[in-house]
Parts: C-alpha cells; sequence; structure tokens
C-alpha cells in the first residue's frame, strides 16, 4: 500500500483517483501538494519549472491541451468531445478564448455530463471516432457544434480548413494527405440531420468557404476584400512565367493585374524564411508582379489599413 513517495510507474501523467486506488495509492498520497485536481476524481502530476510559452494563444491550447486529456481519464464511454474542444483536437484554427470550458456531448436520451469546467450538450447525431486515444465528433459534427461559439469569419476559416484540397504549390512535393477533411456534401448532410439552433450561420459559413484557403488569416482576407467590393480573388494561385516556369505561390491573387497578396506570419522573422521571401518577392518583381504584404497587426488590428492598401494596388 502506498501513502506517499514515488506513485506507481504504471500512472501516466493524469489519471482518475478510481485507477490510482486500484494499484494501492492511498487517500492520503492523493491529497499531496504534487498532484493537481482539474475535476473531481482526477489527479494530474504538478509541472515544475514550467517551459514560458511563445505567445498568450499558445499558452491557452496548452492548457485546454491538459485539461482534456485530464478529463478524458473520467470521460463517459458513450460522451465525446465537440465543439471548440473537438476542433482543438482536430487542428482546427480557432481564435482566443475559446477553450475556457470543454464542450463534451452525448447522444439523446443519455443525459450530459454536468461538473465545474464542462459543458455538456445532448445531440440527437453522435458520430464520433477515436483521435490519438480520444473519443471525438466526426469532422462534420465537429463543424456543426461550432455554430454557437463563432463570428462568421471565424466560422468560415474553421470550414475553409476542413474542406481544403491539399496541394503542393508547383506540384514539386508528394502529399502525405491528398483528401479534405470533409466534403462539402458532408457537411451539407450534417447541417440537415439535425435543426441546429445556429444552421443560418453553419449555411452560410458553408457557402462562403473555399476548398482552397490554407490559413486563417488568409481565410479572414478573402473575405475582408469581398466585402470590401472587389471580386474575389484566386486562392493558392501558382504563379508561372510566360515559358510556365514555376515562380511562387501567392496566398491571394488577381492574375490580370498580376497582384498578389501575401500574409506573413510569425513563422516569416526565422532567418531561412526571410530569405527565402527577398528572394521569392524579387522574383515575381523580374516577372512584374506586384505585391501587397500583411501582418496579423493588418489582419486582426487595423482591418481598414489592409484593405486600404489592397485597394489602392489593386485600381493602380
Amino acid at each position: 500500500m502506498r501513502g506517499s513517495g514515488r506513485l506507481p510507474d504504471g500512472l501516466g501523467e493524469q489519471f482518475s483517483v478510481v485507477e490510482a486506488a486500484s494499484r494501492g495509492v492511498l487517500p492520503g498520497r492523493l491529497r499531496s501538494a504534487d498532484l493537481e485536481r482539474p475535476f473531481r476524481g482526477v489527479r494530474v502530476r504538478a509541472v515544475r519549472d514550467a517551459v514560458p510559452r511563445a505567445s498568450a494563444a499558445e499558452a491557452e491550447r496548452d492548457d485546454a491541451w491538459q485539461r482534456i486529456m485530464a478529463y478524458a481519464q473520467i470521460m463517459p464511454e458513450h460522451a465525446f468531445f465537440i465543439g471548440p474542444t473537438a476542433a482543438l483536437i482536430r487542428g482546427v484554427p480557432m481564435p482566443m478564448r475559446t477553450h475556457e470550458m470543454l464542450h463534451v456531448g452525448v447522444r439523446y436520451p443519455r443525459t450530459p455530463p454536468r461538473r465545474a469546467g464542462i459543458r455538456g450538450s445532448r445531440l440527437c447525431v453522435a458520430d464520433a471516432e477515436v483521435v490519438n486515444g480520444l473519443s471525438v465528433a466526426t469532422p462534420a459534427l465537429t463543424w456543426a457544434t461550432l455554430g454557437p461559439f463563432l463570428s462568421e469569419y471565424d466560422l468560415v476559416a474553421a470550414t475553409d480548413y476542413l474542406l481544403r484540397l491539399p496541394r503542393s504549390p508547383g506540384g514539386f512535393h508528394a502529399l502525405a494527405r491528398t483528401t479534405p477533411f470533409a466534403t462539402r456534401d458532408e457537411l451539407a448532410t450534417v447541417l440537415r440531420s439535425n435543426r441546429w439552433q445556429s444552421a443560418p450561420a453553419l449555411r452560410r459559413g458553408l457557402e462562403r468557404a473555399r476548398t482552397g484557403s490554407s490559413s486563417r488569416p488568409e481565410s479572414r482576407v478573402r473575405l475582408m476584400i469581398v466585402d470590401a467590393g472587389l471580386p474575389e480573388p484566386e486562392i493558392d494561385y501558382d504563379i508561372r512565367s510566360e515559358s510556365g516556369m514555376f515562380i511562387a505561390c501567392a496566398d491571394l491573387a488577381y492574375p490580370d493585374r498580376r497582384l498578389a497578396i501575401e500574409y506573413e506570419g510569425d513563422g516569416h522573422r526565422e532567418r531561412a524564411q526571410f530569405e527565402h521571401d527577398i528572394n521569392r518577392f524579387a522574383r515575381m518583381e523580374e516577372h512584374r508582379w506586384r505585391a501587397v504584404r500583411l501582418t496579423s497587426e493588418h489582419v486582426f488590428r487595423i482591418p481598414r489599413e489592409a484593405i486600404r492598401r489592397i485597394l489602392r494596388a489593386y485600381r493602380r
């Protein structure tokens, strides 16, 4: 029997009280300061000297993942993650402050879980599958349960992610995945399968979604451009010379005006990417292409400036 000291080797970083007791761990050891209690009936080994995260968004995601893994130890067998929680598990791009609660679904007439930090929902649709050992709503059901939590632009970005057709710019590399996470028909089917409270938002999000956008900021820029009154640009456009040689791939483009619109995230600050970008834009200029380059500041904080720059370049 174990009252203090080292925990059994078989226990993971997160474990249920029931599992610990079955391995001989006494209640006193489960009350020790080195064990955190994110949910009743669960213990998590406290992390000392945690590595600081690069951003608040990264810290938020890490915290949510820790709670997901902890709750998974006691989640009922018939339950599964839905909404923003399922989206996080599947890698769907989400805005900040959407992971304060964990979202869990059950099929009607089961009773959804009720406990602090958990938002339970009863659904008439219960399509779930195992992802990395976790029971998660299918991509289509994940999408349908995102409706109440996202703005129009963010819902379109999430839809774009699920519908994206994987491709290699210029066609130079083999792809590990060649099909989208969900098809337009699959999303339309799940939309018809239930009387979703957010059906109008989901329907509009599906209408505005495209299969070529590769990131949440790119989806947002496309929507901003269209809502500003400009024609919809080409997405993920391969720029080629007159002889057909690949020059670059533009996030968004107006080929008839030789205008590219590029979003540059934090990854563009790295030296190798920075040097690659210099050479890339030089090649574009040599072939008479112009580029409007945007950062997160333009897209999320001062979108008027982004649109002003795009309009000016488009009309020039």
